[in-house]
């Protein structure tokens, strides 16, 4: 084989350096005329955290009808923008010029772009970018968006007041679609209202629902809501209005709780007619009951929080906490499981968990949210909620610098709180509302109704969110 010579392709790569042409059209023997945007950047500023973290994108907006040069994702709340060091790159460039609001609010600076300037960015409206020829030019509009909220604030607002005026003392609220049905029953009567989400509530009418039932113990499974009642008949539901009685296939037990829907199958705690020992349950239609294992020791029969929920891995799991056990004890045991049939507690690692009764949790930004609850002395926890990172293992008191369950009445000058009174068997719902003008998502918590240890009944809607949820993704 013919080897080629050194010196050939060292000649061949210096002249392959000099006659090709990069994509910034850099070649020094012909004069580019394309003066558009490639990138534009933020220097590193000791007095300004964070502006460098800036990613600056070129997109089309539509309100504008043009291209313009932003930060799709905003710099952080309070983020100073009036000292940047920006550094702009074009495909060629002769001059390039920032036009400015003039700090008297009326008319236009003109700024020459050196690369070593501090500019004010609250006043900037666009740059115009002319090319190598000294004759094309192009402006683009800029826009630098910065947080106007804290993204780690949860901001809560009492959006009712009272839903309804009957003495009613068992509630339960249940989301299906885009609407929240709030069943209330005052043992000879029940009440439905009903909730297209962010309009107003409205009284509808409810049959078939039993008198007397515990409404707190109402489920959703396979697009039904289903009732525990007596501790013998299971009612169900599918359009929310009209309730029934299943025909259930076997009758050796009594249905104690429901727990949660897990794996395509809705469980319950049953109580055998035979030897009185408490067993699992599952079903997948609501009327045949597969009887499982007897539940372990310290586990709750009733009052307690149950929750299934995906982990950050997308496994399905389920945890129950606190309730009363068969013989009465307030617990403070969490109960976790993947399959409904092998459990873990939790128990040693919960030394900031009380033991609680009428607690809720729900799933939120990556956490498990726990909601009211009453003590072991009978007493609503004064602590209106606590988060666990770790899916359950663990539970803490979130920062009251973020989290702080209050409505903020700003008048004038001056600044109120509405603060959520503390209570238990309050309804916790999370609710996703899309936004497709504005091209985000709004998750919602919802607090409904609930009741205080001296027996009082509250019929309020509290609705709170985490700032950061609702802002745009792309």
């Amino acid at each position: 084989m013919k080897l080629i010579p050194f010196k050939f392709l060292l000649f061949s790569a210096i002249l392959g350096l000099f006659t090709s042409c990069d994509w910034l059209d850099t070649n020094p023997t012909v004069v580019s005329t394309n003066p558009s945007f490639v990138s534009l950047s933020f220097g590193k500023n000791d007095s300004i955290p964070n502006i460098n973290k800036a990613v600056f994108k070129l997109v089309w907006d539509g309100l504008l009808n043009d291209s313009i040069i932003v930060n799709l994702d905003s710099l952080p709340y309070r983020t100073r923008i009036d000292s940047v060091f920006p550094a702009f790159k074009f495909y060629s460039s002769s001059a390039a010029y920032l036009y400015l609001r003039k700090t008297t609010g009326s008319g236009v600076d003109t700024v020459l772009i050196t690369g070593k300037d501090t500019i004010d960015f609250t006043r900037v409206l666009r740059i115009k970018n002319i090319a190598a020829d000294t004759k094309t030019e192009k402006p683009y509009p800029i826009k630098v968006n910065v947080h106007q909220v804290e993204s780690e604030l949860y901001t809560w607002k009492r959006y009712v007041e009272s839903i309804y005026t009957q003495t009613a003392s068992t509630q339960k609220a249940v989301t299906r679609n885009d609407s929240i049905f709030f069943y209330a029953g005052s043992g000879i009567n029940n009440y439905l209202y009903v909730n297209k989400i962010g309009q107003s509530w409205n009284e509808s009418k409810v049959t078939g629902l039993p008198n007397y039932s515990d409404l707190n113990n109402i489920t959703q499974f396979n697009n039904k809501f289903y009732l525990i009642n007596d501790n013998i008949e299971i009612y169900s539901t599918s359009d929310c209005f009209n309730w029934k009685k299943e025909n259930i296939a076997n009758i050796n037990f009594k249905f104690i709780s429901f727990l949660y829907t897990l794996n395509g199958k809705l469980w319950a705690i049953t109580k055998s007619n035979i030897d009185q020992k408490y067993r699992f349950a599952n079903t997948v239609d609501g009327i045949t009951w597969n009887i499982g294992n007897e539940i372990p020791v310290n586990f709750p029969v009733g009052d307690f929080a149950a929750l299934s929920f995906y982990t950050k891995n997308e496994k399905e799991k389920a945890i129950v906490l606190g309730g009363y056990s068969a013989g009465g004890t307030l617990l403070n045991n969490v109960w976790s499981t993947e399959n409904g049939t092998l459990w873990v507690d939790f128990t040693v690692e919960n030394v900031t968990l009380d033991s609680l009764s009428g607690a809720t949790i729900i799933p939120y930004d990556g956490k498990l949210l726990l909601f009211g609850g009453m003590n072991m002395s009978g007493k609503i926890v004064k602590t209106n909620y606590m988060q666990s990172i770790d899916e359950g293992l663990s539970w803490s008191i979130p920062s009251t610098t973020y989290n702080q369950l209050r409505e903020v009445i700003v008048s004038g000058t001056s600044t109120n709180y509405l603060y959520y009174k503390p209570r238990s068997y309050q309804s916790v719902l999370n609710v996703v509302v899309k936004n497709t003008a504005k091209g985000y998502s709004d998750y919602f918590i919802y607090l409904i109704g609930g009741r205080d240890e001296k027996a009082k009944v509250y019929t309020d809607v509290w609705v709170g969110k985490l700032n950061r949820l609702s802002f745009i993704q792309k």
